[in-house]
């Protein structure tokens, strides 16, 4: 009886068992997140293109001469600078990797870097440098390697914020610096909170399931305020990565004759570089050109336009285009080592 009651529960010939309620949606969710990413992609291009042209058509007279009068020994020791910032960022993030103790190389860290680079181009915010963790996988847990790429990030968002603080507030640009500060006390707080609740938000029905991913993904940041020497050494390579990026900037002004002198470089750069994070065009571009020219006009220095934008036009094609140029096939080799498992 048993086994006749079993066979009539089987599906009979040319029956299907039910499909679950909504298996139909979730067949397609991976077609819209598709659409939804190529749509953003597509957004974030056109801006681009648009504030780019705008830039070139409001500021643009004189900028083919100042772009081919470039002097090289100038632009050359962009590249060098810049070379350095791409090696310290590598060496950043050993350096947080090593407080979680986890030994990943230096080596294997700067392929890391470079893998993930090209994506700088066309992911607005450098939301690509969270692929780093997916590149190391097999030697740091994934959970705990986006959270130590989080780690590195917060610690120079912070100098970053406290930097454009600072020079708002000596160009007399109180409105800025007040905004700018309020944002940085926001971030410090907020990653306070995040560190010392944790448990209290993994315990919440929402993310209860995700409790031991949520505690991977903080490893990173008790690991550096359990050590501090490795905290101020992480913190210290962020200031002359912040440093190498003013550098750069300057350079490249002298490479094109731009009047823009050191202190105002140091002061008005990073605020321009903080609007440029703001997910709107990709990588950056144009809206971190357009607000260091506002920013300069604003303080009344009268600058040679198409001096500047050739400028923050070669600091795009050097510190993001260049190493993704760079990064390519670091890129593809890694893409074909996780194809193979």
């Amino acid at each position: 009886m048993i086994d006749e009651r079993a066979a009539d529960e089987r599906p009979r010939s040319g029956d299907e068992p039910p499909r679950p309620q909504g298996a139909d949606v979730d067949a397609d969710a991976p077609h819209r997140a598709r659409a939804r990413a190529v749509l953003r992609l597509s957004v974030a291009l056109a801006t681009t293109a648009v504030v780019m042209a705008l830039l070139v058509w409001r500021f643009g007279a004189g900028l083919g001469d100042a772009l081919a009068g470039a002097r090289p020994g100038w632009v050359a020791a962009a590249f060098v600078m810049a070379t350095g910032g791409v090696l310290l960022g590598a060496l950043r993030w050993q350096i947080v990797l090593e407080a979680m103790h986890y030994r990943l190389g230096f080596r294997r860290s700067l392929v890391a870097v470079l893998a993930t680079w090209p994506l700088a181009v066309v992911t607005p915010s450098r939301a690509n440098d969270l692929l780093r963790a997916f590149v190391v996988r097999k030697t740091v847990p994934l959970a705990a390697g986006t959270g130590s790429v989080l780690a590195e990030k917060a610690v120079d968002m912070a100098w970053l914020l406290a930097m454009a603080a600072v020079g708002a507030a000596v160009e007399s640009l109180w409105m800025w610096s007040a905004a700018i500060a309020g944002v940085l006390a926001v971030e410090l707080a907020g990653v306070a909170i995040l560190v010392t609740h944790r448990r209290t938000f993994a315990g919440w029905r929402v993310f209860r399931a995700h409790a031991r991913k949520i505690e991977d993904f903080f490893v990173a940041f008790d690991a550096l305020f359990a050590s501090p020497p490795r905290l101020a050494a992480a913190c210290a390579v962020s200031l002359a990565i912040r440093a190498l990026t003013l550098g750069i900037t300057f350079v490249l002004l002298r490479a094109v004759d731009a009047d823009v002198d050191l202190f105002d470089t140091c002061a008005l750069r990073p605020v321009a570089t903080l609007i440029g994070l703001v997910p709107v065009t990709l990588a950056g571009m144009g809206t971190r050109d357009a607000t260091f020219i506002y920013l300069l006009s604003a303080r009344g220095h009268r600058v040679t336009h198409a001096g500047v934008l050739a400028a923050t036009m070669g600091y795009s094609a050097i510190a993001v285009g260049f190493f993704a140029v760079v990064g390519l096939p670091f890129m593809i080799r890694e893409s074909r080592l996780f194809e193979k498992g």
